[in-house]
């Protein structure tokens, strides 16, 4: 009957917590799934749609960025990407090399359920990244600018500016023959050709 109690508890407290996030969402303007859970603490204030997606605290989204499914655990997401179906970014893993990959073992001799836990830095997107379906980031990874990354992929390294990558793990496929932006009311006087 405790563990039931304790259940239902955690059960309530976790819709309360992603309500909190997703209302907070929503008045900034966000365009919300009503399954989007997101973390009070996350930063997603700019961002443009949050589909069936669960956003964990240590995550960020810049302008114009949309999320279509899945879980984003930690990130730093820049502008105007495009992040499909089923995506995984910045899952918690595990020490490979530890005596035990289970926090439940690990408690039961004593240690902290963190011990098992690799301590790796968020991954970070950058802007106009395209994110294809059921693709997986690893967390200490730079998606650079522009970049594209092919449906089922699973990114264990940076990928530069204008590269299309693909595969498991995720490798070089193609440059991206990218034409010069054009001329906007955002783009930086610099950056304009007369």
């Amino acid at each position: 009957m405790l563990i039931l109690c304790k259940n239902i508890f955690n059960l309530v407290a976790k819709k309360l917590y992603y309500a909190v996030g997703w209302i907070k969402a929503s008045m900034y303007g966000v365009e919300l799934s009503s399954a989007a859970r997101i973390s009070p603490y996350a930063d997603v204030k700019e961002a443009a749609f949050l589909g069936d997606v669960v956003i964990g605290r240590d995550v960020s989204i810049g302008c114009g960025t949309y999320v279509n499914s899945g879980d984003i655990s930690a990130a730093t997401i820049g502008r105007y990407c495009s992040i499909a179906y089923n995506v995984l970014i910045g899952p918690t893993e595990h020490i490979p090399d530890h005596w035990t990959t289970s926090p439940f073992e690990a408690v039961v001799a004593g240690f902290t359920a963190a011990s098992t836990t690799k301590v790796s830095p968020r991954p970070v997107i950058e802007d106009n990244v395209w994110v294809g379906a059921n693709v997986v980031v690893l967390r200490g990874v730079t998606i650079h600018r522009g970049a594209i990354i092919a449906a089922g992929a699973v990114v264990t390294r940076d990928v530069p500016s204008n590269q299309i990558w693909g595969g498991v793990p995720a490798k070089f496929l193609r440059d991206r023959d990218v034409p010069p932006r054009p001329c906007t009311a955002e783009t930086p006087v610099s950056a304009r050709k007369e």
